[in-house]
């Protein structure tokens, strides 16, 4: 059995096919820009290329994130944080923290051994706490993004920024910069500062490892460093954190397919 999971993200949707609940067959990625439905129609069709099998051959569909309520086919829709979860869980199997840094939020989640919420705590009151508030920099400091992680390693006195607002932030780099502070202890400073947020996330639902990091920062070297830096303890970071969330989704939408089995369960529409 196929099942689909579709994470409909505010600045890009990630999708992942699973063949029986284990196999991973195929994932994608796409920037939302503005049109969730479309995007995910499109990631939908170049993983069923991809996997080699026909659309109709997906038994269940699964979707997730900002945007999981638009999309009028699919059977089942979750809550980010649930498939964030549930996909750490099966990317790294001994995860009982997930840091989840997104877009536009970021969340800390305690988990249990099967990926179940215990759990959380997210912000999403200000860009500062989140992978957006890297985009603006790059943009403002004129780095490139894919750059800024191997830039801000290269520092030996990271300049932190202690504002919690993405306005005043900037005003503390406009300082830094003028200040002549090098670059790269400022772009280690945005990492360090996106860190200490996610820190104070992580402290409220209780770290304990192994901590893994989700996201669309999985990636970012900077950003596992900071962390690890501030926790004082090793971060896990899966080759497919990025699609920690769709996977789950596809995960959850293969154990609904199970359930399904039996006669005595309605079909439709439901939320976790």
């Amino acid at each position: 059995m196929i099942s689909a999971g579709l994470d409909l993200g505010a600045g890009s949707t990630k999708g992942v096919l699973l063949e029986d609940g284990k196999r991973v067959l195929a994932s994608a990625l796409a920037p939302t820009r503005g049109n969730p439905v479309e995007r995910a129609r499109q990631v939908l069709e170049r993983m069923a290329q991809e996997a080699n099998i026909l659309s109709d051959e997906v038994g269940y569909l699964c979707t997730t994130g900002a945007a999981r309520y638009a999309l009028p086919e699919r059977h089942l829709q979750v809550s980010d944080i649930t498939a964030s979860a549930r996909g750490a869980v099966f990317l790294v199997p001994g995860t009982r923290h997930v840091v989840d840094i997104g877009n536009q939020s970021s969340r800390a989640v305690s988990v249990s051994e099967t990926g179940r919420v215990v759990r959380f705590k997210m912000n999403e009151k200000c860009a500062a706490g989140a992978g957006r508030f890297v985009d603006r920099c790059a943009k403002y400091l004129q780095v490139p993004p894919e750059e800024m992680a191997d830039r801000a390693l290269a520092s030996a006195h990271p300049k932190m920024i202690s504002s919690v607002c993405a306005v005043l932030a900037e005003t503390e780099i406009i300082n830094s910069i003028a200040e002549e502070v090098p670059l790269p202890d400022i772009l280690m400073g945005v990492y360090l500062s996106l860190a200490q947020r996610a820190y104070l996330l992580m402290r409220y639902v209780g770290i304990q490892p192994e901590v893994t990091l989700v996201g669309g920062l999985v990636h970012s070297a900077a950003m596992a460093r900071a962390l690890e830096q501030m926790t004082k303890c090793p971060i896990a970071t899966p080759e497919m954190g990025q699609f920690a969330a769709a996977l789950g989704a596809a995960s959850l939408g293969y154990a609904r397919l199970q359930k399904l089995s039996s006669p005595s369960l309605p079909r439709g529409d439901s939320g976790v």
